[in-house]
C-alpha cells in the first residue's frame, strides 16, 4: 500500500485544500508560502515525486498541478482532517424536518431529507427509500372501497405501511374478506416481502378458508401487487446546484450525459440499493465509479435503518467537494434519518 512520507502528505493536504477552494491549479510558490517552512524548489521536488506517483497531474496550460482521483483517495483515506458537526447546526437541520415527521408522511420526509442535504452540501442530494421487499411481512389487511375494488394494506415489521387498490370482478363480502385476510396472514407469515412475491402462488394455492376467487386474484396479481422498487424510491434533490459547478460547466456533454442517467432513475437505484449493504459512510471518486457518466463525481452515501431494513441518502458532486465537511454532514443526515422515521 502507498506510504507518504510527513512532508508529502502534508503538501498534498495543503494542495487539495486549496484545490477544492478555488478549483484552480496549485503551484509550488502557493504552498510553500502557506507556512511549512520549505522553499518553492524543495516543494516543487515534492510535487514532482507525487505526480510520478499517480497522486498529482500537471495540466498543459499551467505551472501548478490538481490532484488525480488516486490522490483524492488518498486524501480521504489518510490525510483528510476529521470534521464533526457543531451541535447547534445539528438542531437546525433537525428542524428543518420535524414539521414533515409531525405529518406522517414518509415519502414527503425522505424528499425534504434529499432537498436538505443538496441546501447544506450544494451539491446534488439523493434519498433511497427503505427497501420495502426485503422487510418481514407482518400482515395483510383488505377493505372494501366499492363494487369490484378493494384497498389492500401491506404492513412490515419495521411498522412501515404500503397502501395498494386493487379491482375483482365482483362484489366481496366482509365476512369473505375477513377471513380471506386471516388465512392469508397465517400463510405468510414471517416470510419478507420479495419471497412473497416470488412464491405467493405455490403457498396460497392449499389455503383452506377464505374466498378463493380473491385468493386467486392476490396469486395472478402477486408480481405487481407485492412489487414497490419504482423510480418513486428515489429522491433527488438540488439538480441545479451541479449547472453551477465550473466543472460541469465547462464540460456540457458530461453534464448532459449525467443528467439523463439521474433522470432514468432506475440505474441509480440499482448504484445506490447495491450500498444499503455497507455499513458506514461509503465513498467512491472518480474512476472508482460505474457506470461512466459518474467517472467525473465523487458519490457519498451512508446507509440508514428502519427496523430490519435499510435505505441510503447522500449526494452527488465533482472530485473537487470538501469532502472533511461533507462526509460528517452525510453520516449526520443518515442517523437523522433514523430517528425520525423511528418516530
Amino acid at each position: 500500500m502507498l506510504q507518504l512520507q510527513q512532508r508529502e502528505a502534508a503538501i498534498l493536504n495543503i494542495l487539495i485544500s486549496r484545490h477544492i477552494n478555488t478549483g484552480e491549479p496549485v503551484g509550488s510558490r502557493a504552498i510553500a508560502r502557506s507556512g511549512l517552512g520549505l522553499s518553492s524548489a524543495t516543494v516543487r521536488n515534492s510535487m514532482a515525486d507525487l505526480e510520478e506517483k499517480g497522486l498529482l497531474t500537471h495540466p498543459h496550460t499551467s505551472a501548478g498541478r490538481v490532484p488525480t482521483d488516486k490522490g483524492y483517495r488518498y486524501y480521504v483515506d489518510k490525510v483528510m482532517p476529521r470534521q464533526t458537526i457543531r451541535e447547534e447546526e445539528r438542531e437546525q437541520i433537525r428542524e428543518r424536518v420535524r414539521a414533515y415527521v409531525r405529518e406522517g408522511d414518509i415519502e414527503a420526509l425522505l424528499e425534504q431529507m434529499s432537498r436538505l442535504i443538496a441546501d447544506l452540501s450544494m451539491n446534488l442530494g439523493m434519498v433511497l427509500s427503505p427497501r420495502f421487499e426485503r422487510g418481514v411481512f407482518d400482515r395483510l389487511e383488505m377493505v372494501h372501497l366499492s363494487e369490484g375494488r378493494l384497498l389492500l394494506v401491506l404492513a412490515i415489521k419495521s411498522g412501515l405501511v404500503k397502501t395498494m387498490v386493487m379491482e375483482v370482478d365482483s362484489a366481496i363480502s366482509p365476512g369473505e374478506l375477513d377471513e380471506t385476510s386471516r388465512a392469508v396472514n397465517e400463510r405468510l407469515s414471517g416470510l419478507s416481502v420479495a419471497e412473497i412475491r416470488d412464491s405467493v402462488a405455490e403457498r396460497l394455492r392449499e389455503v383452506s378458508g377464505g374466498s378463493p376467487r380473491l385468493l386467486r386474484v392476490l396469486c395472478d396479481s402477486a408480481s405487481n401487487l407485492f412489487r414497490f422498487q419504482s423510480g418513486m424510491d428515489l429522491h433527488f434533490g438540488g439538480a441545479g446546484n451541479f449547472i453551477m459547478q465550473p466543472e460541469f460547466n465547462r464540460k456540457k456533454n458530461d453534464l448532459a450525459a449525467l443528467m439523463e442517467l439521474l433522470e432514468a432513475r432506475e440505474p441509480m437505484i440499482t448504484i445506490l440499493d447495491e450500498r444499503t449493504e455497507h455499513d458506514g459512510i461509503s465513498v467512491t471518486i472518480g474512476a472508482e465509479n460505474d457506470p461512466p457518466q459518474l467517472r467525473g463525481c465523487s458519490v457519498l452515501t451512508s446507509r440508514y435503518r428502519v427496523g430490519a431494513i435499510s435505505g441510503v441518502i447522500g449526494l452527488i458532486g465533482p472530485t473537487r467537494i470538501p469532502y472533511a465537511r461533507l462526509i460528517p454532514l452525510t453520516r449526520y443526515m443518515a442517523t437523522l434519518a433514523e430517528e425520525m422515521l423511528d418516530h
